[in-house]
Formats: C-alpha cells, structure tokens, sequence
C-alpha cells in the first residue's frame, strides 16, 4: 500500500512544479518570437534568434529537467521514507 508524502513534502513538490510551469510558458513565448523571424526569412536577425533560442530555451530546458528530476527524488525519498 502507498503511502502519502507528508504536506511539507507535498508542498515543496508543488512550489517546484509552479516553477516549472512559469519557466515552460516563458519559453513557449520566446520560441513563437523565433518563429515569427524564422517564418519572415529576416536573414539580417538569423544570428540573434539562434542566440535567443539558447539563452530563453535550450538552457533554460535543461534547467527544467533538473528541476523535475528534483522533484522525482523528493517524492520519491518521501515515498521511501514512509515505508
């Protein structure tokens, strides 16, 4: 039988999540900019776009990743904890 995290647990996961979230839909927004120029074929701007899609997604991406491998762990820890 699963048991529950605790509500700190719980929380800490939620807060993380919420980040998560928040940073995904910041990134969303810079990849439609990307689009736009993409879609126009505005060569003269090819390099700044390509240097927005590292700095507001790729890196950030990663960050996310980490973030929710975090999150695993916690709740993960807390699920083991329990038993």
């Amino acid at each position: 039988m699963a048991t529950r995290p605790s509500s700190l647990q719980t929380q800490r996961a939620a807060v993380r999540l919420r980040e998560v979230s928040d940073r995904l839909r910041a990134m969303q927004s810079s990849v439609a900019v990307a689009v736009a120029a993409l879609r126009s074929q505005n060569a003269d701007i090819d390099e700044d776009v390509a240097r927005l899609l590292v700095r507001t997604v790729s890196d950030p991406l990663q960050d996310q990743i980490d973030s929710i491998k975090s999150v695993l762990r916690l709740l993960a820890h807390s699920t083991r904890d329990k038993h």
